[in-house]
C-alpha cells in the first residue's frame, strides 16, 4: 500500500511539473523572420568598378547594359530638350500667323444678280460719258436725237413727260406733244446712245405717276413753244 501511494504522489508531482512548464506561450507562433536577406541598390559606379576587376564574360554583358542603358538616358533628355525647344517654337510661329492678316474674301456672284450688275455697270458707263437730270412725270424736257443715217443732223424734241418706266438701261420715258392739231407721243430711252442730250425745261409737280388723261384733254395742256 505505501508502494502504491508513493507512485500515485509522483505521477501527481510529475504532471503538475508538465503543465507548469507547458504555458501558453509556448504554443504561440514565434515572429516571422524572411529569410531572403535584403540587398542594397549597388551604384552603377560600384557595379562598372567590379566589371573592371573581374573581366568575365557575365561582366563584359553588365558593363555593356549599363553603357548603352547611360546612352539611352542621355539621348531621351537631349530628345526632351529638343521637343521643349520645338515647343516653344510653335506658339511663337502661330502668333505670326494670327498677326498676318488674311485677304478678304471676294463676295460670291449668284446667278439671279448677273443681269442687275451688268445693268449697273452699263448705267454707269453711260453716265460718265453724259449724265442724266433728274426726270419726273409732268416735267418738260428738250431731247436732242441723233439721226444714224445722218449723224452730223441733230433733232430736237420738246414735249411734256406723261410716264416713266424704270428698267435699268432699258428705262424709257414717254413725251406728248401737239403738232399739226395732233396729239403726239414718243417713246425715248434715255440711256440710249443716239441721244446726245437731255435738258429739264421746267419742273411740273403732278399727283398722279401717269398723265394719260391729256389724250381726252385740250390740246392746249400739251402745247409748249
Amino acid at each position: 500500500m505505501a508502494a502504491n501511494a508513493l507512485s500515485y504522489s509522483l505521477a501527481h508531482i510529475s504532471a503538475c511539473s508538465c503543465s507548469k512548464k507547458l504555458s501558453p506561450s509556448i504554443f504561440s507562433s514565434p515572429p516571422l523572420i524572411s529569410l531572403t536577406p535584403r540587398r542594397a541598390p549597388i551604384p552603377s559606379s560600384s557595379l562598372e568598378a567590379l566589371v573592371v576587376r573581374f573581366p568575365s564574360p557575365l561582366n563584359r554583358r553588365i558593363r555593356h547594359f549599363t553603357a548603352s542603358a547611360a546612352s539611352t538616358n542621355s539621348v531621351e533628355g537631349e530628345a526632351e530638350v529638343e521637343d521643349a525647344e520645338e515647343e516653344s517654337e510653335i506658339p511663337a510661329e502661330g502668333a505670326d500667323v494670327v498677326a498676318e492678316e488674311k485677304p478678304p474674301r471676294k463676295p460670291r456672284i449668284k446667278l439671279g444678280d448677273i443681269m442687275g450688275i451688268l445693268n449697273k455697270r452699263a448705267i454707269e458707263a453711260s453716265e460718265k460719258q453724259r449724265p442724266v437730270p433728274d426726270l419726273r412725270t409732268g416735267d418738260i424736257v428738250e431731247i436732242k436725237l441723233e439721226i444714224p443715217e445722218n449723224k452730223r443732223r441733230l433733232s430736237v424734241y420738246k414735249g411734256i413727260i406723261i410716264s416713266k418706266q424704270n428698267a435699268g438701261i432699258h428705262t424709257t420715258i414717254r413725251i406728248r406733244r401737239i403738232i399739226a392739231g395732233i396729239g403726239v407721243e414718243i417713246v425715248f430711252p434715255i440711256y440710249s446712245p443716239n441721244i446726245k442730250e437731255i435738258k429739264v425745261v421746267k419742273h411740273r409737280k403732278v399727283r398722279r405717276a401717269r398723265l394719260y388723261y391729256l389724250r381726252d384733254k385740250l390740246p392746249r395742256l400739251s402745247t409748249f413753244k
